[in-house]
């Protein structure tokens, strides 16, 4: 196929109904240097996975996180429910936000790595049990006030490059021990 031929089908594919679908020849189309032989194949949507509900967590099973911008706040991600999916690319947790006033408030919620979005699954009071959000939805994650938590979370230990940036073991210790990064960052 001529270099022509390969500009034109490209620009017909960018501006023509089958523009949503990923397009690329047997040779270096992209001129990447890799030589890889690519096919036609279509786009796929993301589809969230299964999951259930964690019991409600217990105080020996709580983990502080520090978060600088909310001194007066307390979060404590419950190391039993943490979750991570290679799946769909989500990391699911119980977190526990306690205000100066000392009332625990739970949720269970999800970080999606790939688009810097969480997911509130459920909610409850300490010592109750979780009531289910139905039809919650993903919200972009915001890195000032009361949720910034959830910044901190995706940022400094829940993902990296868009992935989930490791396993259960690996994010649980980054959790009770957090990388030298994370100070520096929040104290400049």
């Amino acid at each position: 196929m001529t270099s022509f031929a390969k500009y034109f089908l490209i620009v017909f594919l960018t501006f023509s109904p089958f523009g949503s679908m990923t397009w690329a020849f047997e040779d270096d189309l992209l001129g990447d240097g890799t030589g890889e032989q690519f096919g036609f194949v279509p786009n796929r949507s993301w589809q969230e996975g299964d999951f259930a509900l964690p019991p409600m967590p217990s105080e020996k099973n709580l983990i502080l996180v520090k978060i600088f911008e909310m001194p007066q706040y307390r979060y404590f991600i419950d190391q039993r429910s943490l979750n991570v999916s290679a799946n769909d690319n989500v990391a699911r947790y119980t977190i526990v936000i306690m205000p100066p006033s000392g009332l625990r408030n739970v949720f269970y919620e999800g970080i999606r790595c790939d688009t810097n979005e969480y997911k509130i699954y459920a909610t409850a009071l300490w010592g109750e049990q979780f009531n289910a959000i139905a039809n919650s939805k993903w919200n972009a994650i915001v890195d000032k006030g009361v949720n910034v938590y959830r910044h901190d979370l995706f940022k400094y230990f829940l993902c990296h490059n868009s992935l989930i940036k490791a396993n259960k073991k690996d994010i649980l210790q980054a959790l009770r021990y957090p990388p030298d990064n994370f100070i520096e960052d929040e104290l400049e």
